[in-house]
């Protein structure tokens, strides 16, 4: 399957989402996939913000 993304009018997600209905496609809103992840999230995590600045270090500076 090929993902696309596709911006239109508001006026027009009614009809792109009847058509990919119809056509059998599957259609996200891209809040809908940011939301989607954020919920699969763990609420709390084992981190501190000296491992989270250590990891963005690492790929920023390439250390």
């Amino acid at each position: 399957m090929t993902q696309i993304i596709l911006s239109i009018p508001n006026d027009e997600v009614t009809f792109i989402m009847s058509l990919a209905k119809k056509m059998g496609w599957s259609f996200e809103k891209k809040d809908d996939v940011l939301t989607r992840f954020i919920s699969s999230c763990p609420p709390n995590t084992n981190i501190t913000d000296k491992e989270i600045q250590d990891a963005v270090n690492a790929v920023r500076y390439d250390q």
